[in-house]
């Protein structure tokens, strides 16, 4: 069964040369515009490989790497590394009055955050911003200029509806080609979201997408804080093979930014075809290892198969 995704530009093509490669697509020319039909039955992972230490590990090869579909050795069918590979990401701003009083600043840092990490040629990056409803300020773009006026855009004000944010987030993501990443700056305590947390855990599973978790902090001792939303936070960044960052300070997001700008230029994405026999419904749980046993291995716990 096969997908159409949407157009993308020759410039993509050169700098992506392993999709048309290794998945089979075929590309036709309209208008200066090629298409890519890529195979939905492949399943993605992006992994994160570290030290024991926290060091993040490049220069890996496909050898290095084993998958197991639940508890099944699978073959590996795809390799990338970062620069093979185009970002699509989902930047999540929550605007609600919670954490106002921190807006200013969150802008600033993201800013300089794609300054840092973004390369127009490939790169795609949408914004959202959520309260009470989602909205999609900036979709998937590749002018830098627009992208930081939709972050400077963002009007605080409402309550949170994380869950609906990331769920919207995963499905966007879900139809683009490349590595797949949502970044939420928010304090976690969802109050208005229409799906629940299962769900949007389970959307951004079957995306793929990768989650960065930053942790605002608007109280910033134990005592008074609801611990709750954090912890959501935590839970969603771990489940996708994310990691989190508690912030505090202006100094303490713009290091979060950094940690993850480093992350995503060591990513692995591994591809391979499922031995399982088709079965819809069932979780199907996904664990990566490399030959190296002092390393460490981010990456999704898993999926839901289609139907």
């Amino acid at each position: 069964m096969n997908v159409s995704l949407p157009n993308v530009s020759l410039s993509l093509l050169l700098f992506f040369p392993l999709t048309l490669l290794l998945f089979g697509q075929s590309a036709t020319k309209k208008n200066d515009d090629y298409k890519l039909t890529v195979s939905v039955d492949l399943v993605g992972v992006l992994a994160t490989v570290t030290t024991g230490e926290g060091a993040l590990v490049s220069g890996l090869k496909s050898e290095d790497f084993h998958i197991y579909e639940n508890g099944q050795l699978q073959e590996i069918v795809v390799f990338a590394k970062e620069a093979d590979q185009p970002l699509r990401l989902c930047l999540l701003f929550d605007s609600s009055a919670s954490i106002a009083s921190e807006l200013k600043t969150q802008q600033d840092a993201a800013i300089e955050f794609l300054q840092s990490i973004f390369r127009p040629r490939i790169d795609r990056v949408s914004i959202l911003q959520f309260s009470d409803e989602v909205e999609q300020l900036q979709k998937f773009g590749s002018r830098l200029e627009l992208l930081n006026r939709a972050i400077q855009s963002i009007k605080p004000g409402g309550g949170t509806s994380l869950y609906d944010a990331v769920s919207l987030a995963s499905e966007s993501l879900s139809t683009q080609a490349g590595r797949r990443v949502i970044v939420v700056v928010s304090d976690g305590e969802d109050t208005t979201s229409h799906v629940s947390l299962h769900e949007c855990l389970r959307t951004a599973q079957n995306s793929e997408a990768v989650l960065y978790a930053l942790v605002v902090q608007p109280i910033k001792g134990e005592v008074g804080r609801n611990l709750a939303g954090e912890h959501t936070m935590i839970f969603l960044a771990n489940r996708t093979g994310g990691r989190f960052f508690k912030v505090s300070s202006a100094e303490s997001l713009r290091a979060s930014y950094v940690s993850i700008s480093d992350e995503l230029r060591t990513q692995y994405y591994l591809g391979y075809y499922s031995k399982q026999k088709p079965k819809g419904g069932e979780f199907r749980r996904i664990e990566v290892r490399v030959s190296e046993p002092n390393y460490t291995i981010r990456a999704r716990e898993g999926y839901y198969p289609r139907k």
